[in-house]
């Protein structure tokens, strides 16, 4: 698993294009608006989810936190997931992008949620436990497990000094340390991913199932509207966190 991991870093610094064009879905129910975009990199499965809203996040059913979606034909085993963007809680940085929050989402294959078999998701939501972590070696804050808005994708346009009402048992979005922008997460794959299969993806806010949430539809044109398709310094960043996870990993192993 080591000598994977830095392999695939290694080939993930290297890499400017993909095999081929990603496929990207988007949605929006106003204020809130989100993307998610798929491709396959060096025999990966790559997902970005970002939240495109350009409104300040206020209350934690505005904090973008699960995707749920479906792909014909193959297994997914879950790789990494890597910060798009900086993480802050209220005003204080937390950590940078390129950061391994591996141990705050997690991924299910086995689910039945708006008609989708697969999820991520930073928030357990009542699906998501554990041992369904990305990492889990590593936990950030609060329990081991998907837990609460932490670690969930505010806007880019947040205002980290507003957000102090109380939502729910959370204490407002302001104490929970919030990733700006996107989160990418890669997978092994079992089978031949057909990017063409992706569907029925369902954007989820909040901390429950019955907060916001609204489909995604293709976005025209295969890498869409640019925010959610990886630039190749996403990709850098990407594997460069891998590579100092499969150090450490080392490190610990000696």
């Amino acid at each position: 698993m080591k000598k994977h991991l830095v392999c695939l870093a290694i080939a993930a610094l290297g890499s400017t294009a993909a095999v081929a064009a990603p496929v990207s879905f988007a949605g929006s129910n106003d204020p809130l608006s989100a993307s998610v975009s798929f491709d396959v990199v060096n025999g990966q499965l790559q997902v970005v989810l970002s939240n495109t809203s350009q409104n300040d996040v206020r209350i934690g059913d505005h904090v973008l936190t699960a995707v749920f979606f479906d792909i014909a034909g193959v297994a997914l085993s879950p790789l990494a997931a890597i910060s798009g963007g900086a993480t802050y809680q209220g005003t204080d940085w937390i950590s940078g992008a390129g950061t391994n929050v591996g141990g705050e989402w997690a991924f299910k294959s086995d689910l039945n949620q708006y008609g989708a078999s697969l999820g991520i998701s930073s928030s357990g939501l009542g699906l998501f436990g554990p041992f369904a972590r990305f990492d889990t070696s590593t936990n950030l804050a609060g329990p081991a497990t998907p837990d609460g808005l932490q670690y969930g994708i505010t806007s880019t346009a947040d205002d980290r000094t507003t957000g102090t009402g109380q939502h729910h048992s959370e204490g407002g979005v302001i104490n929970s340390p919030l990733t700006v922008g996107s989160v990418t997460f890669l997978f092994n794959v079992r089978g031949t991913v057909d990017l063409a299969s992706i569907s029925k993806v369902t954007f989820q806010y909040g901390t429950g199932l019955d907060e916001p949430h609204f489909a995604g539809t293709p976005v025209d044109g295969g890498g869409g509207s640019g925010s959610a398709v990886p630039e190749p310094a996403t990709l850098a960043l990407a594997g460069a966190a891998l590579l100092g996870l499969a150090a450490s990993r080392r490190r610990r192993a000696g």
